[in-house]
C-alpha cells in the first residue's frame, strides 16, 4: 500500500475546526505561548503535536472526504510557556519527547493561515534531551471522572457571546446526560464523566490563538488544579474568532485527566474530546484506488463516521473495537482470536455481550485486523433512520486495522471505488457472499450470512505467504527461477521454506516471507545453522549493489555482509548497531573483515573491519578504533590488557596539523603530522586539557610522560613547552622560552628553584613574564633577560612594587659577597641583604 500525501485545504481561515494536541501533555496548565526569545535563543521543553479536527460542515464539504488541516507542533517549555514550531522542522522526533531547540525567526505557516494561531518559530537545530514517557496502564475501573465546567468568553467574541444562548446548565446537562451515558455504556461503567463544579460566563483577555491561555484563565476562575481523573472543560461561544470547534489534550490512561474546550454541547464533539483525554487518537479511514489496501491509498483523517473518534458530524455510534482495546475496555470473552482458516459468529457490536469482535494478526506484516458487526440497534439504531443517517452508512460487517500516532484506528473500504469516486463513496461494509482480501498473507474474509442476532464470517487463506513472495519476485521468470521442491513447513517457530533454482524463500509468522538468494550470504547463514542457529530467521530480503560489489541480509540475531574484497561475515548486537551508526559499509570502517571475537578482559568483544575495528566492553560501550598511528600506539601498550585499557571514545581526527586522538580508560593517545603518537595520562593530561589541549599554548605532546623525578614528580614534553607535576605542587605548565631556559640552567626541579608552583604569567610591564617556583620566581623582560629572584630580596622587591616599582626588573642573578651578604642588581638599582640581620636595603 502506497499512502498518498493528504490533500491540503484551500481555506484561508479555519472556521469551525479543532486543533487536537497529539502528545501526552503534562497536566499542568500552561497559560501563555511564549515567543521563545530572539533568533538564536535556545529553549528546552516537551514536543507537543496536533491536527486540525473538522467540524461537521467543514468535513462534509472537504475534497476527497478529508478535511485535514496539517500537523501542528509546539515545544512546551514549562507550566507557563510554549513555542510553536513548523512540523517539517521536527520531522522524525517523537511527540512527548523533551527537546533542546535553537530558534530562528517567525514563520507564517499553515497554523497561521488555516488555524488562526500565532506565528511559528523556525528551528535551527533540535536534539532529544529525554525520550517520551510511555505512560501508565489503564485502571480496571473508575467510579467517576470529575469534570469542572467553565463558560468563558475569549477576547474579541462579545458579539458571538451575545448570539450564543447556551447556558451553564446546558453544558452540565450534556456532560452528565448523553456524554456520560455514552461512556458508561461503552466502558461497562469504568468511565463515568460527572460534573463536580461549574462556573457561569466570565470574560478573559486570552484568545484561542494560544489555547493554553484559555485553560489558564478558566483554571484560575474555577480554582481547578490537575490531578488523577480531573478534567477541565471550557465552553466558548459558537463562532468565536480564531477558536476551534473543539480541542482536547491526549492522555495516556483512563485516570490521566485532561483539558478541553468546545463550541457546542453536541454529544459527538464533547464525547470526542473526552476520548482524547482518555488517550484515544482518531478513527480514520483508508481509501485505495480500486483496491482494499493495495496500490495508491489515502488515509482520510476522521473518515470513520461510525465512531465517536471520527468526525463529529451528528449521531454517535458504538465505540469501535480497536479503540476499546486501546483503552483496555474489551473483555477477552468478547474477542475471537482467529487464524485462517476459521469461521466465527459475531454478535452485533452494540449488543453489549457475546463475541463482538474477531481479531486477526497478519503473519507477514504483523498488522492487527478487527472484524465487527454493526446493526441498526442499540447505540447504532440511527443506522436505520435515513433522515439522521444522511451519509448513508451501511449496517454490516466492517474491517478495521490498528495503527499508531494520530490515526489509531483505520476503517478499510471492502467495496473500493476508483480514485475519481472517493468523494461520494461511504459504502465500506463487506457484502454477503463476497470474498475480500485482507492483509499480506493471502487471507480473504467472506461474510457467509448475517441476521439480527449474528453474522457468520469465514477467514481463509488463498495462497501461502511463501507463494505470494515468490510471485512478487516474478515467479519462474524471476531471479529465483523454478521451484526445486515442494514447500516445507513445521520448521522452528512454525516456519516454512521452499527452495528454487537460485535461492530460497523462508517464512515464519514473526518475520514474514524473505528471499535468500544462493551465494556467500546464504552460505554463511547455513554455516551458522540456518534458522536454528544464532542468526535465526531472515528479517529482510537480501540486498546487493552496495559499495565494492557488496551484499547484505538482516536476520533476527544479526546481519551478514559480503563484498568483493571481504568474506561473508556476521555482524551482531551492539557492535553492529555502532557500525551502523558510523555509516555501515560506507562509513570510515568499511566492511567487516573478520568475525566478532569475545571473551576479552572485562567481558569485552571486538571485530575487525577493513579500516579499523570496533571494541566493546560493558563498562565502556562500543568504540571505533580507526587503523593508523593511534591504534598502533595502543597496540604497543598492550591493547585493552595494557595500562590504557579500553577505549572510552571513538577515534577522532580533523584536529590542527591533521591531528587525531582517542580517549582510553587509562589515558589518551594524540598524533599529528609533526608529532608521534603519544600517550597522555593522569594529572598531566588533565592540566594540558585545561590549557586547551592541542589548540592551547603547548601544542601536541612530543614524548611520553617521564616519572620517578624528585619528590615523586613527573613531566611530559610538548611542542611548545612541558607540564611538570609533583605531589606537593600539582601539575603546572612551563611554556618553552626564556623563563623555562633559565629554570633549566638552575637544574630544573633538582635545582634551587624546585618545581613550579603556579602557571607562567605574561603581559607584565614592558612585555615581561614571570613564573613562581618552590624556591623563588623567574622574571623576564625583552631588555633585561630572565633572572631568578628569591628569599628576602624577592620579598623586599615585592614591597617596592615588583617590576612596576622604582627598581624595575632584575638584570642579574643574586651574588654572594665575601662577607656573606648577598646582592642583586635590578634595572633601577641594587638590593643588598645583610647576612647577620637579614635586612634588605636599596643601594
Amino acid at each position: 500500500m502506497r499512502v498518498l500525501p493528504r490533500p491540503r485545504s484551500r481555506r484561508v481561515a479555519l472556521s469551525g475546526a479543532a486543533v487536537l494536541l497529539a502528545a501526552a501533555l503534562p497536566l499542568a496548565v500552561p497559560p501563555l505561548a511564549s515567543a521563545g526569545g530572539p533568533a538564536g535563543s535556545t529553549v528546552v521543553g516537551e514536543l507537543v503535536q496536533g491536527y486540525a479536527d473538522p467540524g461537521p460542515e467543514e468535513h462534509h464539504g472537504a475534497d476527497g472526504g478529508d478535511a485535514h488541516g496539517g500537523l501542528l507542533s509546539w515545544v512546551q517549555t514549562g507550566a507557563t510557556a510554549a513555542v510553536r514550531v513548523p512540523t517539517d522542522d521536527v520531522t522524525g522526533l517523537e511527540a512527548g519527547a523533551t527537546l533542546r531547540v535553537a530558534l530562528g525567526g517567525e514563520v507564517r505557516d499553515a497554523g497561521v493561515t488555516e488555524a488562526g494561531l500565532a506565528p511559528a518559530r523556525d528551528v535551527l537545530s533540535a536534539a532529544v534531551v529525554a525520550p517520551a514517557d510511555p505512560g501508565a496502564a489503564a485502571p480496571a475501573a473508575l467510579a467517576q471522572q470529575q469534570v469542572t465546567v467553565v463558560m468563558l468568553q475569549p477576547a474579541g467574541s462579545s458579539s458571538q457571546r451575545a448570539a450564543d444562548r447556551t447556558t451553564l446548565a446546558d453544558v452540565v446537562a450534556a456532560v452528565n446526560g448523553p456524554v456520560s451515558d455514552f461512556w458508561v455504556r461503552q466502558s461497562g461503567g469504568a468511565v463515568r464523566p460527572t460534573v463536580v463544579a461549574g462556573h457561569d460566563w466570565t470574560t478573559t483577555d486570552a484568545g484561542c490563538g494560544t489555547p493554553w491561555s484559555l485553560w489558564d484563565a478558566a483554571a484560575r476562575v474555577a480554582g481547578w488544579t490537575p490531578g488523577s481523573g480531573r478534567h477541565l472543560l471550557v465552553y466558548v461561544p459558537a463562532g468565536a474568532p480564531g477558536c476551534a470547534y473543539g480541542l482536547g489534550t491526549v492522555g495516556t490512561s483512563l485516570d490521566d485527566g485532561g483539558l478541553a474546550y468546545v463550541q457546542s454541547t453536541a454529544t459527538s464533539v464533547v464525547a470526542h474530546e473526552f476520548g482524547h483525554n482518555l488517550g484515544l487518537g482518531h478513527s480514520s479511514a483508508v481509501q485505495c484506488d480500486g483496491a482494499v489496501e493495495s496500490g495508491d491509498c489515502l488515509v482520510a483523517s476522521y473518515g470513520d463516521q461510525y465512531d465517536v473518534m471520527g468526525v463529529s458530524w451528528g449521531p454517535v455510534g458504538t465505540l469501535n473495537r480497536v479503540q476499546a482495546a486501546l483503552l483496555g475496555l474489551l473483555p477477552g470473552a468478547e474477542v475471537a482470536e482467529v487464524r485462517a482458516p476459521a469461521e466465527v459468529a459475531l454478535a452485533p457490536v452494540s449488543a453489549g455481550s457475546g463475541v463482538r469482535a474477531a481479531r486477526y494478526v497478519d503473519p507477514v506484516s504483523g498488522d492487527v485486523y478487527w472484524l465487527e458487526y454493526r446493526t441498526a440497534s442499540g447505540q447504532d439504531a440511527w443506522l436505520g433512520d435515513a433522515t439522521v443517517n444522511w451519509p448513508r452508512l451501511q449496517p454490516g460487517v466492517t474491517v478495521r486495522v490498528g495503527s499508531h500516532g494520530d490515526d489509531t484506528s483505520l476503517l478499510l473500504d471492502a467495496t473500493p471505488s476508483p480514485r475519481s469516486g472517493w468523494r461520494d463513496d461511504r459504502a465500506t461494509a463487506l457484502p454477503v457472499g463476497m470474498s475480500v482480501p485482507v492483509g499480506s498473507a493471502g487471507v480473504r474474509v467472506t461474510v457467509l450470512r448475517q441476521g439480527a442476532a449474528a453474522a457468520v464470517v469465514r477467514v481463509a487463506v488463498e495462497v501461502s505467504p511463501v507463494e505470494l513472495a515468490y510471485r512478487a519476485t516474478g515467479g519462474a521468470a524471476g531471479p529465483l527461477g523454478a521451484a526445486t521442491a515442494a514447500e516445507l513447513c513445521g520448521l522452528r517457530d512454525r516456519g516454512c521454506l521452499r527452495t528454487y533454482e537460485r535461492g530460497s524463500i523462508y517464512w515464519s509468522p514473526a518475520t514474514g516471507a524473505r528471499v535468500v538468494p544462493a551465494g556467500p550470504v546464504a552460505d554463511r547463514w547455513a554455516r551458522a545453522g540456518w534458522e536454528n542457529g544464532a542468526l535465526g530467521w531472515p528479517v529482510s530480503d537480501a540486498t546487493c549493489g552496495l559499495a565494492g560489489g557488496g551484499c547484505f541480509q538482516h536476520f533476527q540475531g544479526g546481519s551478514v555482509y559480503v563484498s568483493a574484497g571481504t568474506p561473508a561475515t556476521v555482524v551482531t548486537g551492539a557492535v553492529r548497531d555502532r557500525w551502523g551508526a558510523a555509516g555501515w559499509e560506507n562509513g570510515a570502517l568499511g566492511y567487516p573483515s573478520a568475525e566478532q571475537v569475545c571473551g576479552l578482559r572485562d567481558g569485552g568483544c571486538f571485530q575487525q573491519f577493513q579500516r579499523g575495528a570496533l571494541y566493546q566492553s560493558p563498562a565502556t560501550g562500543v568504540r571505533v578504533v580507526l587503523a593508523g598511528a593511534v591504534a598502533d600506539r595502543w597496540a604497543r601498550a598492550g591493547w585493552e590488557n595494557g595500562a590504557l585499557g579500553w577505549p572510552v571514545s571513538d577515534s577522532a581526527c580533523g584536529l590542527p596539523a591533521s591531528g587525531c586522538f582517542q580517549q582510553f580508560q587509562g589515558g589518551a593517545v594524540y598524533v599529528s603530522t609533526g608529532t608521534p603518537a603519544t600517550v597522555v595520562t593522569g594529572a598531566l593530561r588533565d592540566r594540558w586539557g585545561a590549557s586547551g589541549w592541542e589548540r592551547g599554548p603547548l601544542g601536541y605532546p612530543v614524548a611520553e610522560q617521564v616519572c620517578g623525578l624528585r619528590d615523586g614528580g613527573c613531566f611530559q614534553q610538548f611542542q611548545r613547552g612541558a607540564v611538570y607535576r609533583s605531589d606537593a605542587t600539582g601539575a603546572r605548565l612551563v611554556p618553552a622560552g626564556p623563563v623555562a631556559d633559565r629554570w633549566a640552567r638552575t637544574g630544573w626541579e633538582n635545582g634551587a628553584l624546585g618545581y613550579p608552583v603556579a602557571e607562567q604569567v605574561c603581559g607584565l610591564r614592558d612585555g615581561g613574564c614571570f613564573q613562581p617556583f618552590q624556591g623563588g620566581s623567574v622574571y623576564w623582560s625583552p631588555t633585561t633577560g630572565a633572572h631568578p629572584v628569591d628569599g628576602d630580596i624577592r620579598t623586599r622587591w615585592g614591597q617596592l612594587g615588583w617590576e612596576n616599582g622604582q627598581l624595575g626588573y632584575p638584570v642579574a642573578a643574586v651574588v654572594v659577597l665575601s662577607n656573606g651578604d648577598t646582592s642583586q642588581r635590578f634595572h633601577g638599582g641594587t638590593l643588598l641583604r645583610s647576612a647577620s640581620t637579614r635586612a634588605v636595603r636599596v643601594l
